[in-house]
């Protein structure tokens, strides 16, 4: 929450924040909330970037990863900066 209220009090325009999944689950939920509440009205995206390691091979996996799944909010916003 406290780099979602940085990012509210310094952007000046929207920004696309990626989430990995090395943060507790409900990181993005509470980060869309604190960025919603903006004093400047800017509507920004948060994206999720899920990372598949597997024991023995994480390091392997992070520098060649087989598979990339960005996901979002199923609006016209969120599937904007999914692309």
């Amino acid at each position: 929450e406290n780099c979602a209220r940085t990012i509210a009090k310094v952007a000046t325009e929207p920004k696309i924040v990626v989430e990995k999944s090395t943060v507790p689950v409900r990181t993005a939920e509470s980060m869309g909330r604190v960025l919603a509440v903006n004093e400047k009205g800017i509507k920004h995206q948060i994206l999720s970037n899920p990372e598949f390691l597997a024991e023995g091979t994480a390091v392997k996996d992070l520098s060649n990863p087989s598979r990339v799944l960005i996901g979002g909010q199923q609006t016209p916003e969120g599937l904007a900066a999914i692309q």
